[in-house]
């Protein structure tokens, strides 16, 4: 199958070393394998052995089932279905950003046609031809971290659309147009006639957060198919932050990430190794 994950089984093992402080030497004399070999392996260059990942898995605190399935490309999430609520609609917004593809949004609100963007993806012209080919009105700008491959050309969106943006309170504030409005963990916002619900995903960045509607979340760098964003500022408060505000949701919610495909609450649950 075409493999479609945005982390193979280097980064993930990659993120939970760094996330944890552990260098290449202790978790390859803890593994039983020498430290050229992990390098290689966080490099994608050397395949491992399924009592290799058991062993990284267990030093590294990670599911080793889950994490044996990525290794071996076992699992991908499901294609995504069409949003199960009929009151809103979900536009991805995929482009590339030094190389690598991220992900912008579009909440739709059937009701009304107001759209809230989620993100920028760096690419703020392909969004506006987006509002234009769905015919839909501009409401708010959501980020959910400020890195630059997230947010810039904010600026040309604000005075496009003449939208607020919202963004945490916590979060360092990216280059902006106008004054951001912020937010915080069990805040509200109204996207036409969808209430759209803030919660904490902090970790990767200081003050990263995730927006829930009906069915669906924005989790921007918190957690990925399969995996999670790179734990910059704190591993603990990212692993917690998404087990306690994110996959305590429904397994049905449909999990919009800043990189790589969706996927759910329940499938995260079952095939995440962080998890």
């Amino acid at each position: 199958m075409a493999y479609t994950l945005e982390d193979e089984f280097g980064d993930i093992i990659g993120k939970a070393r760094r996330g944890q402080n552990l260098s290449q030497s202790e978790i390859a004399t803890a593994a039983g394998i020498t430290e050229a070999e992990l390098a290689r392996m966080e490099q994608y260059t050397l395949k491992p052995t399924e009592t290799q990942v058991f062993r990284l898995a267990e030093v590294l605190n990670l599911d080793g089932a889950k994490l044996l399935d990525i290794a071996t490309e076992q699992w991908e999430p499901n294609p995504p279905q069409q949003v199960s609520d009929s009151s809103l609609e979900v536009v991805t917004i995929s482009a590339p950003v030094g190389g690598w593809p991220v992900n912008a949004y579009l909440l739709i609100c059937k009701a009304t046609d107001n759209a809230a963007i989620v993100d920028t993806a760096a690419h703020p012209d392909l969004i506006l031809e987006q509002l234009d080919a769905h015919n839909v009105n501009p409401a708010a700008i959501l980020l959910t971290h400020a890195h630059s491959d997230h947010t810039d050309g904010l600026p040309k969106l604000q005075t496009a659309t003449g939208c607020e943006t919202y963004i945490h309170r916590n979060e360092p504030k990216p280059r902006s147009e106008n004054r951001l409005r912020e937010v915080a963990h069990g805040d509200a916002l109204t996207v036409g006639e969808l209430t759209v619900n803030v919660v904490n995903t902090p970790g990767h960045t200081p003050g990263g957060c995730s927006f829930i509607t009906q069915g669906v979340a924005f989790v921007g760098d918190a957690i990925f198919a399969g995996s999670v964003g790179g734990p910059n500022i704190s591993y603990q408060d990212e692993i917690d932050s998404v087990r306690d505000n994110l996959l305590s949701l429904p397994d049905a919610v449909r999990l919009f990430p800043g990189h790589g495909p969706s996927t759910t609450v329940g499938e995260e649950k079952l095939h995440n190794p962080f998890f």
